[in-house]
């Protein structure tokens, strides 16, 4: 098992980078991996200076003996998914649910759509296999409420603390009730795509 982050590098900057160490850091703390943090800064330095231009998909792995690898690619363009509805099996493992490492079965999927929408026995909504869920509604922007029960993502804290979103629980009935009548926009946020429109299928 690794630790990893994927990140948005464009112009020669990572946005959000200071979520990023943090997250890796808290992630590394929790799980006993070996995080010196002056390597960290250093491979960041090394990869702005290596792509002072474009855009580029960053991941960078952390193993539990402290070694960090990268791999660099092109950053898709797509900025429009569809989403399927999924439930979250009972018996995942918590720090595989909140800490960002390379063991991710209870995200696996079948492709009919590019995204799953997760939510748990108690039909809370939760997040997409590859970010966190925004939904729009009354011209307002809403996430659900964290309690342990998924990933917290980088973009999404951002917006959280520049006031741009607030948290709150949608109920899987109800959401889907909303989705049908068209009475909220639904969109994924990560920090590599920032905000994608999500369509719904039910």
């Amino acid at each position: 098992m690794q630790l990893f982050e994927t990140m948005r590098l464009e112009k020669g900057k990572f946005p959000r980078l200071p979520y990023h160490t943090k997250r890796i850091k808290q992630s590394a703390e929790r799980l006993n991996f070996k995080f010196d943090e002056a390597n960290w800064n250093q491979l960041i330095e090394m990869l702005i200076n290596e792509h002072p231009t474009g855009a580029y998909r960053i991941k960078i792995l952390l193993d539990q003996d402290g070694l960090l690898d990268y791999v660099v690619a092109a950053l898709s363009d797509k900025n429009k998914f569809t989403a399927k509805l999924l439930l979250l099996p009972d018996n995942i493992n918590k720090p595989e649910l909140i800490n960002k490492t390379t063991v991710r079965k209870h995200l696996s999927h079948n492709h009919q759509t590019d995204l799953v929408l997760l939510y748990d026995s108690n039909e809370k909504l939760l997040e997409f296999d590859i970010g966190n869920l925004m939904i729009k509604e009354d011209g307002r922007y809403y996430t659900p409420i964290y309690n342990q029960d998924f990933l917290r993502g980088c973009m999404r804290q951002s917006l959280i603390d520049d006031g741009k979103l607030s948290q709150k629980n949608y109920d899987l009935n109800d959401f889907k009730d909303k989705v049908l009548r068209n009475q909220i926009q639904v969109f994924l946020i990560n920090s590599l795509r920032e905000v994608a429109e999500v369509e719904i299928y039910l």
